[in-house]
């Protein structure tokens, strides 16, 4: 393939494979009118003895103001809740709430099976190389750093 046929061929993958793949990923979250997003901080928060809004920027690589939003609007569910930390109050750690844990678990649970059944479909050894080749252009091309920008 040319150059020119392989961007038409990706532009025809994107609009019908890449850009659904997060709706199939965000579907058990609409229940709870959650974005992907807001569900990772629940699941985040849940596999965390402490965490705090910058643990969270700093694990999932988005902006401070992004992830203050998407707080602000899990702790209006009630979901989460923040309470100071002693040794430096400017620090808020971050819970779920008895809500939030139900929410959060019912959630993992269905991501998991759903998952399951994509790699049913795919195959493990499939599923294994789609993971390392979306980490593989995350790294040299989301991800870019001055040795692999050219």
């Amino acid at each position: 393939m040319t150059n020119e046929q392989l961007l038409m061929a990706f532009i025809d993958t994107y609009f019908t494979t890449l850009k659904n793949i997060n709706d199939l990923i965000s579907k058990p979250m609409s229940e709870y009118q959650l974005s992907f997003e807001q569900y990772q901080i629940l699941y985040d928060v849940a596999n965390a003895d402490k965490i705090t809004l910058m643990d969270i920027v700093n694990r999932r690589g988005v902006t401070k103001p992004a992830i203050a939003r998407q707080i602000k609007i899990l702790r209006s569910y009630g979901f989460l809740r923040q309470e100071i930390d002693e040794s430096d109050r400017r620090r808020h750690f971050l819970y779920l709430t008895p809500t939030g844990k139900e929410v959060e678990k019912k959630l993992t649970k269905s991501a998991a099976q759903q998952f399951s059944s994509w790699v049913h479909v795919l195959g493990n050894d499939k599923a294994e190389q789609l993971l390392a080749l979306l980490n593989e252009v995350g790294d040299k091309i989301i991800k870019p750093t001055p040795s692999n920008v050219k």
